[in-house]
């Protein structure tokens, strides 16, 4: 019979909990952590991009293209002069960048769900495993800029867009992980088909004639 003493074995579980602790600590932050971030990003993207299009498209029902750009003809139909609105562009981004902060305040009554099978890479046992679920806290400050551009449409069309470019930020706050994620998307604000032929002045702008718009 082996004569071990309490001290021993004291010992020897104190080095087995270190042990166990650090490899816990060790899968966390190598394994674990990384794995939560990436699919808590993509989660967090889609679902703050659904409110962010939703947002705006509340917001553009209620104008339309020629609100915010005149275009001037000449006797041959072709385009001689395209004007931006500059005071109604900045109503409208004012009025959009308010909307979506009032979607994305939904998000925090939203939390999401992530399957424990899915952190692990195990895609096929993602709906039927146990689920970490993450709270959502939307960041106040929403950056918006208008943008737009022009494309080919045709034979003697060119389609201007007129965009939204929208940043914001969502904290993300779950087990073993609490982390800022960035949103950055741009959605369709409004366009026309400019039949006639546009200067190149205007077609050649690689930021769109709303670029010097503050």
């Amino acid at each position: 019979m082996l004569n071990i003493s309490f001290k021993k074995v004291i010992i020897v579980a104190l080095l087995v909990i270190i042990l166990l602790t650090w490899l816990t600590v060790f899968l966390i932050e190598t394994k674990l952590r990384p794995a939560l971030r990436e699919i808590s990003k993509v989660k967090v993207n889609n679902l703050a991009s659904m409110r962010i299009n939703q947002a705006v498209h509340t917001v553009s029902a209620e104008f339309d293209y020629n609100e915010l750009i005149t275009i001037e003809t000449d006797e041959h139909g072709n385009v001689t002069y395209i004007q931006p609105d500059v005071n109604r562009i900045n109503d409208v981004s004012s009025t959009v960048t308010l909307e979506i902060q009032n979607y994305l305040r939904k998000m925090r009554h939203q939390p999401v769900a992530l399957p424990v099978a899915q952190i692990f890479g195990i895609e096929v046992l993602a709906r039927h495993s146990p689920e970490l679920v993450a709270e959502l806290i939307p960041y106040a400050s929403v950056d918006t800029k208008i943008i737009d551009y022009f494309q080919s449409a045709g034979i003697n069309q060119t389609r201007h867009r007129v965009d939204l470019d929208v940043t914001t930020r969502v904290r993300v706050i779950i087990p073993f992980l609490s982390d800022d994620i960035q949103v950055h998307t741009t959605v369709p604000l409004t366009e026309a088909v400019i039949v006639g032929e546009v200067p190149e002045v205007y077609v050649g702008l690689e930021e769109g004639v709303l670029s010097k718009i503050e």
